[in-house]
């Protein structure tokens, strides 16, 4: 699914909700109503939206009513920055019907009792080590952020000092963010093509930039040599 189609889909509040209380478990559509204070009709409306979307999904009980489910397991990620906006979705794997089996064989109930207290337990310990773990990560990752604000700041300082215009200041900091074709660069900066291929000709003679052939195309990229040996 495309992230942005997601992330609209999620702008309403009532849906966010949804998910949340399927998060915690499947219900009936008079159990969500029930919960949100919203009518059926409404919610039906948002369900068959999620449903479409592939976020959930429906069963039918034994007395034939339905109820609703989280169908994937993903991980939705926005980075908004005064020099990136960006979102990813990832699909994460996960197949119920591999859990393991269970570590209670054919023993006496006692026995039994005591072996599944203690696979209880592990299981526990091992939930808060990846938790402490999800933890690290989200440190880590804030970590990265801030180191990555300082560098494009110092980026940005040196572009101007390198850059001969105004064209070339944004060119290359475009380029900073990502490879691109002139086309895209041209549609991005809102200039005319001869502009564009003109400074990037410029910036290229003087060991900035330089472009790579994909797919019959040029794609634009600042050098990975930098000015040192120029």
């Amino acid at each position: 699914m495309d992230p942005a189609k997601l992330l609209d889909i999620l702008g309403n509040e009532n849906r966010r909700k949804i998910i949340q209380l399927l998060a915690n478990r499947p219900c009936y559509v008079s159990e969500i109503s029930g919960r949100l204070g919203v009518g059926p009709k409404a919610i039906i409306s948002h369900l068959s939206l999620l449903e479409q979307a592939g976020l959930i999904e429906c069963s039918v009980d034994e007395q034939r009513r339905k109820y609703f489910n989280i169908a994937n397991n993903m991980r939705l990620e926005v980075s908004v920055s005064p020099y990136a906006y960006t979102m990813a979705l990832q699909d994460i794997g996960f197949d119920r019907e591999k859990k393991g089996e269970s570590p209670v064989a054919e023993k006496d109930e006692p026995a039994a009792r005591d072996e599944s207290s203690c696979f209880f337990l592990k299981l526990s310990d091992r939930l808060k080590e990846l938790k402490e773990r999800q933890e690290e990560l989200a440190q880590m990752q804030k970590q990265l952020q801030v180191e990555y604000m300082e560098l494009m700041d110092r980026c940005l300082d040196s572009i101007e000092e390198i850059a001969r215009n105004p064209v070339e200041c944004e060119l290359l900091f475009e380029l900073l963010k990502n490879e691109a074709t002139a086309a895209v660069l041209c549609y991005n900066l809102h200039l005319h093509p001869s502009i564009i291929m003109s400074n990037l000709t410029d910036l290229a003679e003087r060991g900035f930039v330089e472009y790579t052939i994909k797919n019959n195309q040029q794609y634009w990229r600042i050098c990975e040599t930098g000015v040192e040996n120029k």
